[in-house]
């Protein structure tokens, strides 16, 4: 399954452009016939191998499938249940995540939020082998990246961590501990909803808080705040700003970075 160039989850076929788990290899780079430092990072696309990144002999390149087996066991030894939540691939950096609906928060009766879990990987060296917990509303399964509430944990793409599979796996206690961080985060997004959205709060918002957003997708955020929940609460301007996001059909990693900086920058509001 995993394999293939469609994928089906919860009845939904969900085009893959691109295989995430082709074959890859790391090969020498030559320059007039000398060998450089440099080597070339390459993954079999239509029957040809594509250069998608150099990197330095030191580079220790880990396979995107190996990083999916990675995540099926640390998510199996948590003991909670899992769904598959969203893949993403651009043909050089890899993230594939998780939502556990079996331990959950109400941010509002009837609104409830769960954790999720992504695993990074890339092969040019710009992400970091990596994990991150996030929240994900689970009326609409938007993704809420946060640092402030939530750590990034890397493992270097280099030889001398050559055992990191087994540094990885040992995290399941971390995903189990995380009860304190998620109910802080639920307590946050509750106040959020408690407080109105108008103009006012809109403007300080921009001006203060998410000043960095480009202007293109801070319009497409009002504009769906406006579609979906008119007159509602900031709350529910986050929720479109997430939608706008997480469900954009062409991500990119800012596509991501924006959903972290529009999370972190209401939370602020709201403490």
């Amino acid at each position: 399954m995993r394999h293939n160039k469609e994928t089906i989850r919860k009845g939904v076929i969900m085009k893959v452009q691109k295989n995430p788990y082709t074959e890859v290899r790391k090969v020498p780079l030559f320059y007039g016939g000398v060998q450089s430092n440099a080597f070339s990072v390459q993954t079999m696309q239509e029957e040809k191998w594509k250069e998608v990144g150099n990197v330095s002999d030191n580079y220790l390149l880990v396979p995107n499938e190996e990083v999916k087996d990675m995540a099926d066991d640390v998510i199996s030894d948590t003991g909670l249940d899992w769904e598959p939540l969203k893949r993403f691939w651009d043909g050089k950096r890899y993230m594939d995540s998780y939502i556990c609906k079996s331990e959950t928060q109400a941010v509002k009766p009837g609104d409830d939020v769960g954790l999720g879990i992504s695993f990074w990987n890339s092969y040019d060296g710009s992400t970091a082998l990596s994990f991150r917990l996030f929240m994900v509303r689970l009326l609409c399964t938007n993704g809420m990246l946060s640092k402030h509430f939530f750590h990034t944990y890397r493992f270097k793409h280099d030889k001398s961590n050559e055992n990191y599979y087994d540094e990885i796996t040992n995290v399941s206690d971390i995903i189990r501990n995380s009860g304190d961080k998620v109910e802080n985060m639920t307590k946050n997004l509750t106040r959020l909803d408690e407080m109105g959205f108008g103009t006012a709060t809109m403007r300080e918002l921009r001006l203060d808080k998410l000043s960095e957003l480009p202007v293109t997708l801070w319009g497409k955020i009002v504009d769906r705040y406006l579609a979906k929940y008119e007159g509602g609460s900031c709350w529910d301007f986050l929720n479109a700003g997430t939608d706008v996001l997480w469900h954009e059909k062409k991500p990119t990693m800012a596509t991501f970075n924006h959903n972290t900086y529009l999370v972190d920058g209401m939370m602020s509001y709201v403490s």
